[in-house]
């Protein structure tokens, strides 16, 4: 044996000897630490639960750090602002909106007591700013967090489960579930050390591992386009928990069901083009462009779909796809002018707002330029060649957007009057846009409970619960944003309802 040899076999040798084993005994283990993991670890605790929260990241919080509010109907803030919205309406909204394809006893659950949990996490410390709707006359569902953010959600929820006793092992994924008898009893995990735990849960395991939405493999296997810009973490959420529900066989519906969350800059990373609303940025106020009802063309020079449609990312997110995910949002100088002194017509979600003026503007054009996702033509020609589609084609559809401007009415698509606009003074602007998702939305069927249900008898597997956006039956196959704000109103609820359900079955 070399030189070289010998140090890699003694080095080896080296670490082995550290690697430790522990065992530790709990009442319940949640692995993930997103919104649905941070609420069901912190409901545990306070019920009197011993509860870990395994983390496979360096930092707690995953997803949840980029919603901006939640679902939520009969709160005090709704009756404060007289939003009269019932919750027996919800859920029927949410019903025909999905063709009843959803678990209809657990919809019910979850809307039943969404007001509850707002109370729930006030109590907590969770600031909301009031209650909104991206739409001109939508539903005011979405109780927007503190900073349009969920940072706060996350300090508040771990203040209060590390208060009450609660240990968070973060860099320490787990491996492998526990089974006994048919049932999961507990978790292995291994952190970056090489240790491995093996936490025994007397009460049960919550997996909240946020599905697979950065696992281009599964995304494949399961028919999502994997050509999506991704909103949020870039690490974790590679679908950990597949195998799980595999060895256990569990029932599952709705895999290839994601939250495409509209279109933004081509080929950028779309965290950059989330900012506060009060402080928003070059990059967040060019993706709003994406985002106004005036002109959006697919790479065959035509329009595709009623512009005024874009906060409907349910109805503009499968529109861009069929034409090949991205499309060009055009403009004259004239609205480059309407929207600095006038603002904007539709928001950029909760980021930029209607009416915010874009001061921004004029910098970002250049920054666009550069960076290759906007372009920029003193002729209609020079445009088209530009952006790289045919020219006569995208000639003519700008000859009828002109004559439908003139007219009133846009003859193509039943877009409201007030949105049709010309095109006809340069210098002329297309940006280019693609769209992303943030959040994949399907896995086990589970009762009111949030028990993992077998495929074969559809009966619950001792010990498991699945929480947050990796439950199935909970949003068909679209995600209905006529109800703002129920991906993460559906994880905090879920979570509560995982550790509620632990905590009355070890009472008895």
């Amino acid at each position: 044996m070399n030189k070289l040899s010998m140090a890699i076999a003694l080095s080896l040798l080296s670490a082995s000897s550290y690697a430790a084993n522990y065992t530790k005994n709990v009442d319940v283990v949640v692995i993930g630490s997103g919104a649905s993991g941070m609420a069901a670890a912190a409901a545990a605790e306070e019920k009197g639960l011993t509860t870990v929260l395994l983390e496979k990241q360096a930092n707690i919080g995953g997803s949840a750090l980029y919603i901006e509010g939640t679902f939520a109907v009969e709160t005090e803030q709704q009756k404060s602002m007289y939003i009269g919205l019932t919750k027996d309406w919800a859920y029927k909204n949410h019903m025909e909106f999905n063709h009843g394809f959803i678990n209809g006893p657990l919809m019910r659950k979850w809307i039943n007591r969404s007001d509850e949990s707002i109370k729930w996490m006030e109590e907590k410390g969770v600031t909301f700013h009031d209650v909104r709707t991206l739409f001109e006359d939508g539903n005011r569902t979405w109780h927007i967090f503190k900073d349009g953010k969920g940072v706060e959600f996350v300090q508040k929820m771990e203040q209060s489960f590390t208060k009450n006793g609660g240990k968070i092992y973060t860099e320490t994924p787990a491996t492998e579930l526990v089974y006994k008898d048919g049932k999961v009893v507990g978790v292995i995990a291994e952190d970056g050390e090489g240790d491995t735990y093996t936490f025994n849960a007397k009460g049960g395991v919550i997996v909240a591992t946020g599905g697979f939405i950065n696992n281009p493999k599964m995304l494949k296997k399961f028919g999502i386009r994997t050509d999506h810009l991704i909103v949020g973490p870039k690490k974790g959420r590679d679908g950990d928990s597949i195998k799980w529900w595999e060895e256990t066989g569990a029932r599952l519906e709705g895999m290839k069901t994601h939250l495409a969350i509209g279109a933004w800059l081509y080929g950028k990373d779309p965290n950059t083009q989330l900012s506060h609303p009060e402080h928003t940025t070059v990059y967040s106020q060019m993706a709003s462009l994406l985002r106004q009802p005036y002109m959006w063309v697919a790479k065959d020079g035509k329009r595709f779909i009623d512009e005024s449609q874009a906060p409907l990312w349910h109805n503009t997110g499968p529109a861009v796809e069929r034409v090949g995910n991205g499309y060009f949002a055009v403009f004259d100088d004239n609205m480059r002018e309407y929207m600095k002194t006038d603002g904007i017509d539709i928001s950029h979600s909760d980021w930029v707002r209607v009416g915010h003026k874009l001061d921004l503007l004029d910098e970002g054009i250049e920054v666009g330029q550069k960076e290759g996702w906007l372009v920029k033509s003193n002729t209609i020609e020079g445009l088209a060649k530009k952006m790289g589609i045919d020219v006569a084609t995208f000639k003519q559809t700008v000859v009828d957007a002109n004559r439908y401007a003139i007219n009133g009415v846009d003859e193509e698509f039943p877009k409201n009057r007030k949105y049709v606009r010309s095109m006809d003074k340069p210098p002329y602007f297309a940006v280019k846009g693609q769209n992303a998702t943030l959040i994949t939305l399907g896995g086990p069927t589970t009762d009111t409970d949030m028990q993992v249900l077998r495929e074969k008898d559809m009966k619950p597997v001792g010990g498991l619960y699945v929480v947050g956006c990796e439950v199935g039956g909970v949003y068909g196959d679209s995600y209905n944003l006529t109800l703002e704000g129920m991906a993460s109103s559906f994880a905090i609820n879920s979570g509560r309802f995982a550790a509620e359900h632990i905590a009355q079955k070890m009472k008895l």
